[in-house]
């Protein structure tokens, strides 16, 4: 962070700027010494404009791009010329709170303590709700001393979703710098994890892989042969698609869903560009509608099989991050939505992160887990008192 001392009130025109991110609002607010003040607002509404300011959008452009990066997980501090105006007890504070590293937390004593204040912990409190530059200045990584949010003046849910960004991009580096790259196929738009020669394999696989291990899809797969098309599977015999796919269990029902995906498929000519034309959510609300297509399925389909950003939530994905201390929601899109908004909107880092899970999952965290060299130990509740998770 770099600042003035901010005691006094400098003359001079007071500028700002506004814009979104994600479901955010942003105004900035500044004068020629750096930035005063950050309003958020994670209503639909814009933020209000600041009376008698004079709207910049080029002075506060590399401080919107680097806010647009911390939020899209590509930042993990901020360098930009800053004007906090408080008391000097507060810019204390406010100096602490810059150094606390991204995706840790600290308790309002800590912080007093760091200050050689240890009696000072309310006055650290209201020093911390004061902070006129919030996420720049990172007031959300100040907690309670046993880990409760406490206060926020942006409120708890926008400071609970902050903590879950940085921690959630600190896992995902974590795990992307020990597997790498895990990328399988290429279906012609990136590169993908998911194990298919083609869009549809991936889809049939997806049905095929309910309830049942991956060996045993593949062994599905292999007994099509070269008739892994939509019209053989279009025009066979129910029982006949049946004993095809018998290795991967369930196979009456799956043979029943196969048919129904096919059917919906054959309405864009078994065209997979005609599809990706649809947006996201018109496509999730259609897979959701074929029988036997439930939300996991659907994204996995949205995903690896036609490109579309959508974050897949699976058996995998509950077990780690319930073991690293997180409280995933029951219900399945709450989840996926949480997920969706810490991560980067893109279909690359959608696709990668959740092969990441799954290596993860199959390497380390399996049901009865192998902590003991684990990339992610260091931050995992289950590692450190297995008995409490």
């Amino acid at each position: 962070m770099r600042s003035r001392s901010g005691n006094e009130i400098p003359e001079g025109p007071i500028y700002s700027h506004r814009f979104r991110i994600r479901n955010l609002s942003f105004l900035l607010i500044g004068d020629e010494w750096g930035i005063t003040r950050l309003k958020i607002n994670s209503g639909r509404q814009p933020c209000a404009e600041e009376e008698g300011s004079l709207s910049s959008p080029e002075r506060f452009s590399n401080a919107e791009q680097q806010l647009r990066e911390y939020f899209g997980g590509q930042r993990s501090c901020f360098d930009l010329k800053l004007n906090p105006r408080g008391t000097p007890f507060q810019q204390s504070v406010w100096k602490v709170l810059s150094r606390i590293p991204y995706g840790e937390l600290r308790s309002y004593s800590e912080v007093a303590a760091t200050l050689g204040k240890p009696a000072a912990t309310r006055a650290v409190g209201m020093a911390n709700h004061r902070n006129p530059i919030p996420v720049i200045i990172p007031c959300h990584r100040v907690v309670g001393i046993r880990g409760d949010l406490t206060g926020y003046a942006g409120g708890l849910e926008l400071k609970q979703y902050l903590i879950d960004l940085e921690r959630i991009s600190r896992i995902f580096s974590a795990l992307s710098a020990h597997y790498g790259d895990i990328a399988r196929a290429d279906y012609g738009y990136g590169p993908s994890w998911w194990p298919a020669k083609s869009p549809f394999e991936m889809m049939v696989g997806a049905i095929l892989t309910q309830n049942t291990s991956w060996k045993n899809v593949e062994k599905a797969l292999d007994r099509f042969g070269d008739r892994l098309t939509p019209v053989f599977i279009r025009d066979c015999p129910g029982d006949v698609l049946a004993d095809i796919i018998r290795p991967s269990g369930f196979f009456k029902q799956k043979a029943l869903k196969l048919k129904a995906l096919v059917a919906w498929f054959a309405g864009y000519g078994f065209d997979v560009d005609r599809i990706r034309e649809r947006s996201t959510a018109a496509l999730r609300a259609e897979l959701l509608a074929i029988n036997g297509v439930g939300p996991e399925t659907a994204d996995s389909i949205l995903v690896y099989g036609l490109g579309k950003p959508s974050f897949v939530i699976d058996a995998y994905t509950r077990r780690i991050f319930s073991r690293l201390g997180f409280q995933p929601p029951d219900d399945y899109d709450a989840f996926r939505e949480r997920m969706e908004g810490c991560v980067p909107d893109d279909l690359s880092s959608h696709d990668y992160y959740h092969g990441l899970i799954v290596e993860h999952a199959k390497a380390f965290c399996r049901k009865n887990p192998s902590c003991g060299i684990c990339p992610l130990k260091s931050s995992c509740c289950y590692a450190q008192e297995p008995d409490l998770v």
